[in-house]
């Protein structure tokens, strides 16, 4: 077995912080005691993604509360994310210019 094969069976396994059995790391439980194996990590993540799941991008700024029903305030929110993509086009083109500037 070479060190490349014995990294890889080494990274598959995890030691339960709580019984100290070795297990599955891509489980989420213990496969001995039932406790949720890297309890830190997962509640990091479980925050993240709460924090970052409203998160829709950048053609969503401007969201008009009416623009479902009417046609004419739904036009109006294109033309003003189409502004938008024109505006943020500029800015990347402006950097990129100056970071290509000689310095």
């Amino acid at each position: 077995m070479n060190q490349n094969q014995h990294s890889k069976i080494i990274s598959a396994k995890q030691r339960c912080e709580h019984c100290g059995n070795w297990t599955d790391g891509t489980k989420a439980f213990c496969s001995r005691c039932g406790e949720i194996l890297d309890l830190d990590y997962r509640k990091e993540q479980h925050h993240l993604s709460r924090k970052f799941k409203n998160f829709n991008g950048l053609m969503n700024w401007v969201k008009l509360p009416q623009s479902q029903s009417n046609k004419a305030v739904w036009f109006i929110e294109k033309i003003i994310q189409s502004g938008q993509l024109v505006l943020m086009t500029i800015m990347a083109l402006v950097t990129l210019i100056l970071f290509l500037l000689p310095g």
